[in-house]
């Protein structure tokens, strides 16, 4: 595809060759000078574009382009089919995602315009993003908080995309928020103690996670997870296969005590998952493990400082008890225990009026505004 005769869409037809080389080490590329960018590991990175260790990509339909101008890559994007959204949702909807570009209107402009046209090809009729791969990966525009680092597994961005995205005829649909709280700053409302003794006169009670049962585990994670997002906005339920990969994935940063599990006489009914922010080490490493950076990891990850809370999912019928609270204060302590003094509570959708209410309750601080877009093709 030509829109000019300086700019050309190529496809990178498999996870090897030159097009796919230009497509993964791109980023690296337009990044390199941005202090805030937290560039992953290559090695890991790698895995994302390949079926043998993505379940995702074993399922789904899924195209990457490489814009170049002038013979040099500036820009790449990724179109996706997401069946087991369109199946939950009865929804024509494609997506877009990994997008990267240079400030250039014409490069945006026909990546767009390639991942429409293989869209409607797709037979979809709109287009959604970003989401890498789904809503449940790395997901969503920065809208602001361009002068800090993201942390684990939240996207970073430059503040121009919105300008190319809206240009395209791009709207937002949804927006979502991380908070941040201190050590200095949180606040837990009085009644929060009387609430966990309720808890525990009601036969609710809290567990860590167990490592050495990490299938049951992830079964349980996943088993909630699906019963309590089924209603928020873009659901997608995780697969059993995804959620065990993206479990033993993170086991191996993971702090048992950062992961609560409230159960109801002994059934499970609430879980809470927090990580050490690992982009604290991983950025002075530049993307790279080998040949000695992996010793440099392992040394660094006493100094990690913050923590973020990744999911948390509460059954219906146990909503409204405090739960949401407990988890939070006992995170709160666990965390000062490994000198994490400071934690985002993130992927926080604009219309969850009850967690946006409890975030305040604890003083968290609104540092971030991210948000999915959208375009009818």
């Amino acid at each position: 595809m030509n829109n000019s005769t300086s700019v050309m869409i190529k496809e990178a037809k498999s996870n090897k060759g030159r097009i796919f080389k230009d497509f993964f080490q791109l980023p690296y590329k337009l990044y390199k000078d941005n202090p805030y960018w937290v560039p992953q590991l290559m090695i890991e990175e790698k895995k994302n574009f390949d079926p043998v260790h993505n379940p995702f990509l074993k399922k789904n339909p899924v195209v990457f382009y490489v814009c170049y101008k002038d013979g040099c890559p500036v820009g790449r994007i990724a179109g996706i089919i997401n069946k087991a959204h369109n199946e939950f949702h009865k929804d024509k909807a494609a997506f877009f995602g990994f997008f990267e570009s240079i400030d250039d209107g014409d490069v945006a402009r026909a990546l767009f315009e390639a991942v429409i046209e293989w869209a409607k090809k797709q037979g979809s009729d709109s287009l959604r993003g970003p989401t890498s791969y789904s809503i449940n990966d790395v997901a969503g525009l920065l809208l602001n908080g361009f002068d800090e680092s993201p942390f684990l597994l939240m996207p970073y961005n430059p503040a121009y995309y919105e300008r190319l995205y809206r240009q395209e005829g791009f709207e937002i649909i949804i927006r979502f928020f991380s908070y941040e709280v201190t050590e200095e700053s949180i606040r837990f409302p009085n009644f929060v103690e009387k609430m966990e003794n309720r808890l525990k006169d009601n036969d609710i009670t809290l567990r860590y996670a167990r490592f050495n049962d990490e299938i049951n585990e992830a079964k349980i994670v996943l088993d909630i997870f699906n019963n309590s997002w089924d209603e928020n906005w873009g659901f997608v339920p995780f697969s059993y296969e995804e959620a065990l990969s993206e479990f033993s994935r993170l086991k191996s940063f993971a702090k048992h005590d950062l992961i609560l599990i409230a159960e109801h006489k002994n059934q499970p009914v609430g879980f809470m998952l927090a990580m050490p922010d690992i982009n604290q080490v991983i950025k002075p490493l530049k993307g790279r493990l080998l040949p000695f950076n992996w010793i440099k990891l392992i040394r660094n990850l006493k100094n990690i400082t913050q923590i973020r809370v990744v999911l948390m999912g509460i059954l219906k019928d146990y909503r409204n008890k405090g739960i949401d609270l407990l988890f939070y204060k006992k995170i709160v302590e666990n965390s000062l225990k490994y000198n994490y003094r400071k934690a985002e509570l993130s992927w926080i959708l604009e219309n969850n009026v009850m967690m946006n209410r409890v975030l305040e309750h604890i003083n968290a601080r609104k540092n971030k505004i991210y948000a999915i877009f959208e375009k009818k093709i």
